[in-house]
C-alpha cells in the first residue's frame, strides 16, 4: 500500500447468514424469483424493500477527475403503500457562492412485472423526470410508470460531483429495509481520508485491494496507485423516526469520508483536516466572525443611557438582553457562513442568527462583560464533528455570558425566550465556545432547570353527574416558551380547542391568560369548567383529570436503537380538589400508583384520598429528570407512558347516593 495512504477505520465485521434466499440479492438484474416473492420475512410491516443496492465512487479521468458515483438499485413493491417508493428523489448538492453543482447522468430506469407468466419491462421516459432548484441543492426526481404491488423497479444513474474534497457518503440505512447494500470506493494513494462507519450496525464484508498504476492526473504526471475498498451490509432494518430524537443523520448506518490531506507528485502535502488550533486561528481571523466580534465601536450608540449607566450586575445583563430582543428581529435565516457586518445589523435592526447574536455579543463586550461566541449545530443538522474540526458542519451561533461565577447561554432570536434559555433547536448536547485570545473549548448544552406544567383544579360535582369549577394552569421553562409561541400562532380563541389537551368530557366557557408577554415569569392560564355528565344509572363515575399531560404514548417501536432526547428536564403535576354533592358519598377511589424509572430517571406518583366527608383530593406528579436517555431505557419509558395514560384515562372516583 502507498506510504501516502492512510485510512482510519472504526469498523466491525460480522458475517450474517443469508436470508430471503428466494430473492436475487447479489445481483442488479431482476429475476423471476424477485417478481414471484410476495413478502419480506424479516419485516412483515414493510411496504417496500431494497433487494439490491450498490455504489461505486472514484475520481474519474473521463469526467475531468471529478468524483463520480455509479449507483444501482432494485426495489420490491410489496403493497399499495409501497407504490410511494416508485418515485425516486435524488438531491444534488451545489455551492451557492459559485456555479458548481452536482449533475445526474445516464439514467436508466424500468418497471418489471409478471403478466401471464411473462416478465414485462417498461421504461421510465424523459417526460417522467423532473428537476427543481432549492437554496442549497437541486433535486432530480423520476417516477416509474404503471407500478402495482408485486412489481420490481430497477434503476441506475451516475452522479458527477465537482466537490473533490467531499467524497461520497454512503448511507446503508433508509426508511425501508434493505436486503443487500454494498459500496466500493476507489481512492488514489496520495489522498488520505478519515473513514468512519457510524450507526452501530456491523458489516457483512469489508475488503481492501491495492491497484497499482490505476490513475494519472494529467500528461506530466506519473501513474498513481489506488486502494479499492468494498463494504457490504445485509439484512438492514428500516430506520424509523420517532419523537424525541435529534437528526437521523446521527444514528443511521453509513460510511463517512473526511479528506485529511493530499500529497502531490512533487511531495508537497496539502492538509484539509484542521487541528483545533488551525480552526481557532481561522475563526479569529475571519472577516465574518472574529474580526466582527471585536468591533465594539460599531455598537457604542446601541444602548440607551438608562441601561448603559447601570453597574455590571445581573439586572443590567438582563436589561441588555431584553432590549436587543425587543428592538432587533431575527429574519428567519441561520446563515452563519454568510457575509455579516455588525454596522449593517445596527442600521437595519434585522438579521440572521449569526448577525443578531453577534450584535448581542458586541454590546456585552462593549459594556465590559465577560462574554464568548459559541459555534453550534442544531438538532436537525446533527452533531458537529468533534475529533476532526470541520467548521462548515456548524450551522448555528449563540453566546455565553460569564457573570459572578455563573454561565448564561443567550440567544435573542425568539421573543418568547427568557434570559439564559436557548431555543429548543439549539439543545444539541454540545457546542464549541470560542476564545478570541486563546484556544476554544467544548461546552455542554443541557438546561439545568425543570420545565414545569402544573394543573390546579377545583371542581364541584352536581347530582346529575356534571361538574363545574376552575382549572388554573402554570407553565414555566420550555413549556411556557412552546405555549406562548402556539398562542401567538393560533390566537387566544383557539387555546382550548387546539392546545389544551382537554378530555372529551371537558368543556370551558371562559379563558384568561396571564403573563403572556412577561417571559421572565411563568405563563398562567385559567379555564372555567362546565364538564358533561359522567353519571350512569344511580352512580357517578368521575374522572378527576379534566386535562391530560399527553394524549398518546410517543413511543411505539418494538425496538429503538438511538437515544431518547427530550432536550430538557420535564415535570408535570396535577392537583384537584373535588367537592361531592350533598347526599352522596364515595363508593370507590382509584388505585394508587408509584412507579420509578431506574437510576433516578423519573417517577410517576398518583393518589386520591377522601380529605373530608364531601371533599376528595387528587394528586399526580410525573417527572423525567434526565434530558437524554440511552436506548436501554426505551422499554421502561414506553411502559412508563402507558401507565401515565392509564392513570389519566381510567382513574375513576365512584360516587353513590346515600340510602
Amino acid at each position: 500500500m502507498s506510504k501516502f495512504f492512510t485510512l482510519v477505520f472504526l469498523l466491525c465485521i460480522s458475517f450474517v447468514p443469508a436470508q430471503n434466499s428466494n430473492y436475487s440479492t447479489e445481483e442488479f438484474d431482476v429475476s423471476r424469483e424477485d417478481l414471484l416473492a410476495t413478502n419480506y420475512t424479516l419485516d412483515t410491516t414493510a411496504h417496500a424493500v431494497y433487494i439490491y443496492e450498490s455504489g461505486f465512487t472514484e475520481f474519474d479521468p473521463d469526467e475531468d477527475y471529478e468524483v463520480v458515483t455509479d449507483y444501482k438499485a432494485k426495489i420490491k413493491i410489496l403493497d399499495k403503500q409501497g407504490i410511494d417508493y416508485a418515485t425516486i428523489k435524488v438531491p444534488l448538492g451545489k455551492n451557492r457562492d459559485s456555479d458548481k453543482v452536482m449533475e445526474l447522468k445516464d439514467l436508466k430506469a424500468h418497471t418489471f412485472k409478471l403478466v401471464d407468466g411473462r416478465i414485462v419491462k417498461k421504461k421510465v421516459e424523459t417526460s417522467a423526470t423532473f428537476e427543481s432548484e432549492h437554496k442549497f441543492y437541486n433535486e432530480f426526481s423520476f417516477a416509474f410508470p404503471d407500478v402495482e404491488p408485486g412489481d420490481v423497479i430497477q434503476f441506475s444513474y451516475k452522479i458527477v460531483s465537482p466537490f473533490t474534497f467531499d467524497f461520497r457518503t454512503w448511507e446503508f440505512q433508509d426508511d425501508i429495509p434493505k436486503m443487500h447494500s454494498q459500496f466500493t470506493s476507489k481512492i488514489p494513494g496520495n489522498y488520505e481520508y478519515h473513514t468512519t462507519l457510524t450507526g452501530g450496525r456491523k458489516l457483512h464484508k469489508h475488503e481492501d485491494k491495492v491497484i497499482e498504476h490505476c490513475i494519472s492526473f494529467g500528461i506530466t504526471s506519473s501513474m498513481a496507485g489506488c486502494v479499492e475498498t468494498l463494504y457490504v451490509m445485509k439484512d438492514i432494518p428500516a430506520f424509523i423516526e420517532e419523537d424525541y430524537m435529534t437528526s437521523e443523520d446521527n444514528y443511521i448506518a453509513k460510511i463517512e469520508y473526511e479528506l485529511k490531506q493530499v500529497t502531490r507528485t512533487d511531495g508537497f502535502e496539502r492538509k484539509y483536516t484542521l487541528t483545533w488550533d488551525d480552526a481557532d486561528k481561522e475563526i479569529r481571523t475571519s472577516s465574518n466572525w472574529g474580526k466582527q466580534w471585536i468591533k465594539d465601536n460599531a455598537v457604542e450608540d446601541v444602548l440607551p443611557d438608562a441601561i448603559s449607566s447601570l453597574p455590571n450586575t445581573l439586572e443590567k445583563a438582563k436589561k441588555i438582553y431584553y432590549f436587543i430582543q425587543e428592538n432587533y428581529k431575527w429574519n428567519g435565516e441561520y446563515d452563519i457562513h454568510g457575509d455579516m457586518n455588525i454596522k449593517d445589523i445596527v442600521d437595519s435592526k434585522s438579521g440572521s442568527v449569526l448577525a443578531i447574536n453577534s450584535l448581542l455579543h458586541n454590546v456585552y463586550a462593549s459594556e465590559e462583560f465577560n462574554v464568548s461566541p459559541v459555534l453550534a449545530s442544531t438538532r436537525r443538522n446533527g452533531f458537529a464533528p468533534r475529533v476532526h474540526p470541520a467548521i462548515s458542519e456548524y450551522n448555528y451561533f449563540f453566546i455565553q455570558l460569564n457573570l459572578d461565577g455563573k454561565k448564561y447561554n443567550l440567544d435573542v432570536t425568539d421573543e418568547q425566550l427568557d434570559f439564559g434559555r436557548l431555543p429548543f433547536r439549539a439543545l444539541n448536547t454540545y457546542a464549541r465556545k470560542i476564545n478570541l485570545e486563546g484556544s476554544s473549548d467544548w461546552m455542554a448544552i443541557e438546561p439545568n432547570d425543570f420545565s414545569n406544567y402544573a394543573f390546579r383544579d377545583s371542581l364541584k360535582v352536581h347530582k346529575d353527574g356534571t361538574a363545574s369549577g376552575i382549572s388554573n394552569q402554570h407553565l414555566s421553562g420550555y413549556h411556557a416558551v412552546n405555549f406562548r409561541n402556539k398562542i401567538k400562532e393560533n390566537g387566544k380563541d383557539k387555546i382550548f380547542q387546539e392546545l389544551s389537551k382537554a378530555q372529551q368530557f371537558t368543556r370551558s366557557t371562559d379563558i384568561a391568560v396571564v403573563n403572556l408577554d412577561d417571559v421572565e415569569n411563568g405563563l398562567q392560564i385559567e379555564y372555567t369548567l362546565e364538564n358533561v355528565s359522567q353519571k350512569i344509572n344511580d352512580l357517578i363515575y368521575l374522572n378527576p383529570f379534566s386535562f391530560q399531560f399527553f394524549e398518546k404514548n410517543p413511543f411505539n417501536l418494538d425496538e429503538r436503537t438511538y437515544p431518547i432526547d427530550f432536550g430538557y428536564k420535564n415535570a408535570f403535576s396535577y392537583s384537584a380538589e373535588i367537592h361531592i354533592p350533598e347526599g352522596y358519598s364515595v363508593k370507590q377511589l382509584p388505585e394508587q400508583k408509584a412507579i420509578r424509572l431506574p437510576g433516578n430517571g423519573g417517577a410517576l406518583i398518583f393518589n386520591a384520598v377522601s380529605f373530608s366527608e364531601n371533599v376528595v383530593m387528587v394528586q399526580c406528579r410525573m417527572t423525567l429528570s434526565q434530558t437524554l436517555y440511552t436506548p436501554e431505557y426505551y422499554d421502561g419509558l414506553k411502559k412508563f407512558f402507558n401507565e401515565l395514560l392509564t392513570v389519566q384515562s381510567q382513574s375513576l372516583i365512584v360516587l353513590e347516593e346515600n340510602s
